[in-house]
């Protein structure tokens, strides 16, 4: 019976609306939700029963008849699509290191029982043996951990920086960890020499260096002006005892700008002579450069021989002693920075993120996560910025979820206007077949 076929479509417009109430009170619920995105529905057309296909016109000489179109009843509305809005949610500052924001796309990468996974929320922290996890649930997150040599050792650059692993594992950062100590092989010396200075006259400067084992040590310079005009005798001592210098007489120019020599050394080998044992590393060209002058900057970076007082004095020295965290912050690039108590900052891990060719076809798995489905593509895995330029980390701070209340209540009320009409369409089709029976009787 015709009328049987309203209930139906009412039946399909009320479970239609449901679920379209279903994901609005998702998304309501979930406006707090650190990295949360939204979801919509869109309705399609049920089949429609054909009571006529058309047919074209027909016409002779002018006669005949024109075309008709095709006659079709619909049967109701069903769900077409719950797509995900995966733009960007605002960014929340926080005051935790390791909450990490996502600016642009992509997706941290987190390891739950050997089962990868991919979420924008990274409220983050370390467990118990140092591995960076999901504070929520214990997965673990993805990076670049720092490249050990056979012996334990950090590996080094050329520059001292640590070397990082490019193999995607659990990132840890060991709660021992320790900045290694680091020989003293550059240090530099400016300031002034007094063209007043008369022979005889000795300038003494001191600074403390460090040896292969981070242990302190005093090294001393003596400027001995000489019955030369512009030209002092250097000696060096370490601990109070002589070493020898490769250099041994300093020379100005007549405008009181150094002339030579730019730069001395002393031999590690004579350092552990002097001190009786071998705490400063030999091998590997490790001697101590002193500098004395910049051939860029013979004024404020170097050594002169102007009028005034007596000013020259160590500056600087690249050495260190070992030391302990004391803290971590993450930068745009994702790398880990750590803070020692002695005055280092070193890189520690670097985590990575995905990117997916269409993330809208991720499938969400709940706790803030999403696998990999047939249509999200496979996962691209880099670093933001140097391998993903439009995507930044950013640290002390959390993605809230992009779900806009206004928009959510807006369409809340449209969905049960419409719930509420399919359900009048069920009322008044009962009343007509109330009807039919009323006309037998």
């Amino acid at each position: 019976m015709g009328i049987t076929r309203s209930l139906t479509t009412g039946a399909s417009a009320m479970r239609a609306q449901q679920n379209m109430f279903d994901v609005l009170s998702d998304n309501i619920a979930n406006v707090n939700t650190t990295g949360f995105k939204s979801s919509r529905a869109t309705f399609g057309d049920l089949f429609s029963q054909i009571y006529r296909y058309g047919k074209s016109p027909s016409t002779n000489l002018g006669t005949g008849e024109g075309g008709l179109n095709p006659m079709q009843f619909g049967l109701g509305v069903q769900i077409g699509a719950i797509t995900k809005d995966m733009t960007q949610g605002t960014i929340e500052s926080t005051n935790r290191p390791l909450d990490l924001a996502l600016q642009g796309d992509g997706f941290f990468i987190v390891n739950q029982n050997g089962r990868e996974y991919y979420t924008r929320a990274g409220a983050f922290t370390r467990d118990l043996n140092g591995f960076l996890v999901d504070s929520a649930t214990g997965a673990y997150v993805q990076g670049y951990n720092l490249n050990f040599d056979s012996n334990g050792r950090i590996l080094k650059d050329s520059n001292g920086g640590n070397i990082l692993n490019p193999k995607v594992e659990n990132l840890i950062i060991p709660p021992d960890i320790l900045s290694a100590p680091r020989q003293t092989q550059k240090i530099s010396i400016s300031g002034n020499l007094s063209a007043a200075n008369e022979a005889g006259f000795t300038r003494t400067t001191s600074i403390n260096v460090y040896d292969y084992h981070g242990n302190v040590h005093s090294i001393t310079l003596n400027f001995l002006k000489t019955e030369n005009e512009n030209e002092y005798k250097i000696t060096a001592e370490i601990n109070g005892v002589a070493v020898p210098l490769s250099q041994t007489t300093i020379k100005f120019n007549n405008d009181g700008t150094l002339n030579t020599p730019l730069n001395a050394v002393i031999n590690a080998s004579d350092l552990n002579t002097a001190i009786g044992s071998n705490a400063f590393d030999a091998t590997g060209n490790k001697n101590i450069n002193i500098q004395f002058g910049d051939a860029n900057n013979l004024i404020s970076g170097s050594l002169t021989n102007f009028g005034g007082a007596n000013s020259a004095t160590f500056k600087t020295q690249d050495g260190y002693s070992a030391g302990d965290l004391l803290s971590l912050n993450v930068d745009q690039e994702g790398q880990i920075w750590g803070s020692f108590s002695n005055g280092q900052s070193e890189i520690l891990g670097q985590v990575v993120i995905a990117k997916f060719t269409n993330p809208e076809g991720l499938l969400k798995e709940g706790m803030n996560y999403y696998s990999v489905a047939p249509n999200s593509g496979l996962p691209v895995i880099g670093t933001a910025v140097s391998s993903f330029q439009s995507t930044k980390i950013t640290s002390n701070a959390l993605e809230q979820s992009n779900v806009d209340l206004v928009t959510e209540f807006t369409n809340m009320i449209t969905t049960q206007r419409a719930y509420e009409a399919a359900s009048r369409i069920i009322l008044t089709s009962d009343q007509m077949i109330q009807q039919l029976g009323v006309i037998k009787r």
